[in-house]
């Protein structure tokens, strides 16, 4: 048997539901926003709630003063480095998340992410806040500071990341 024979074998004595058209207004409804909680956790596991201080150029873990002093003073080369200017606040999250994984896994200890000082931004830089605020909610993340002038300054951090076990 064709499928349409056994469509109509099965419906054999079924009952047709009966047709209401609905009311034409002549406007579509409208769609349907979902509108993101500013402290949501994504999937990935990183807030956009600005948690770390705008006015800060650094962090570090409890403990570990001494490694952020050599991390400022350039005492660990810099293995890789992740460019997001021009990507938008999530593009951003995904690569950088992306990158650091892969970075670790690779064995890397210093890494540079230039996320640059918003000249493209409207206003305020988004990605500069929201890279520090991703940065220390990674348990990887060791340590992070403002680059030096001639490594992007304002517009790079430098990471320092745990080494993989």
């Amino acid at each position: 048997m064709k499928d349409r024979d056994l469509f109509l074998h099965a419906m054999d004595g079924a009952t047709p539901l009966k047709f209401e058209p609905r009311a034409e207004t002549g406007k579509k409804p409208p769609a349907r926003k979902r509108i993101a909680d500013p402290g949501e956790i994504r999937p990935d596991g990183l807030s956009d709630f600005a948690s770390f201080p705008e006015e800060e150029t650094a962090f570090c873990r409890p403990g570990l003063s001494q490694s952020l002093k050599k991390l400022k003073r350039g005492h660990f080369p810099i293995e890789a480095q992740l460019d997001l200017h021009g990507m938008t606040s999530v593009e951003a999250r995904g690569r950088l998340v992306i990158f650091l994984d892969s970075a670790r896994a690779g064995g890397m200890r210093a890494v540079r992410i230039v996320h640059g000082k918003g000249h493209g931004s409207n206003g305020e830089p988004v990605l500069k806040s929201k890279t520090r605020n991703w940065l220390v909610q990674i348990p990887q993340v060791l340590a992070f500071s403002e680059a030096k002038p001639g490594e992007g300054g304002s517009g790079a951090l430098i990471v320092l990341l745990k080494t993989s076990s």
